[in-house]
């Protein structure tokens, strides 16, 4: 009969607990996505860690009315970075109505992110350093607001959903949320991209996810609620 020493019992058990831990972090977790006062989608996302990686998962698709008809939007984002926020590697498809985008990055030997992009027009191939942004578009969940809400204006953000780097002014100010009948102290973050200005509120206690989130983009504003 085999036996464990006790030493590799204990290595297994701690081995055990920390891929029961990071199986924990991989639970889904829901928003519901808001327009124009209707409910019309569902978003997922997924957060999963290892010591020195976390992923970060986003998709929904919805059917949004323009004027008599209706117009199909989905998303499907995920980016996977290292504990020093640089990104090895992202994928993203976009559909926005007739409009259909792919986007692949992955990071080189030498630190350069290779970003190819395609859609009915063809691929296109760029290059974008690592001193070129500040963080990613999907840095929000999960990450502590220290990470992102940057004393440099603008803020230098890589944008997986389009997979270029865009200029963000990035402000926070405290405020505080009535949940569950108590008072939580929470950060509200304004972002500001060009002409579109989103918002995103993130309590002390909700492991640092955005309870809501509105995002301005060209189609309108589009406001996720965190489900618990």
């Amino acid at each position: 009969m085999n036996v464990i020493p006790p030493c590799v019992f204990a290595a297994l058990v701690a081995s055990t607990l920390a891929t029961a831990a990071w199986a924990e972090e991989a639970r889904p977790i829901f928003y519901e996505v808001s327009f124009k006062n209707g409910l019309v989608a569902t978003q997922t996302v997924t957060i999963t860690q290892t010591p020195d990686e976390k992923t970060v998962t986003t998709s929904f698709e919805a059917e949004v009315p323009v004027f008599v008809a209706h117009h199909r939007i989905a998303e499907d984002l995920s980016v996977t970075t290292a504990t020093n926020g640089a990104v090895i590697r992202f994928h993203a498809n976009r559909v926005d109505g007739a409009i259909r985008i792919e986007i692949v990055g992955t990071a080189e030997s030498d630190g350069m992110l290779r970003v190819v992009r395609s859609d009915r027009a063809g691929s296109v191939t760029n290059y974008i350093a690592r001193d070129a942004y500040d963080f990613n578009s999907l840095i929000l969940y999960g990450n502590p607001t220290t990470d992102f809400v940057t004393t440099n204006q603008p803020a230098r953000v890589l944008d997986i959903a389009e997979g270029h780097v865009v200029p963000v002014q990035v402000s926070g100010n405290s405020e505080s949320l009535t949940v569950e009948r108590q008072n939580v102290k929470t950060l509200h973050v304004t972002w500001v991209e060009g002409a579109h200005t989103s918002h995103s509120w993130h309590p002390e206690r909700f492991s640092n996810l955005p309870v809501r989130y509105i995002r301005q983009t060209d189609a309108g504003e589009f406001t996720f609620f965190l489900q618990r």
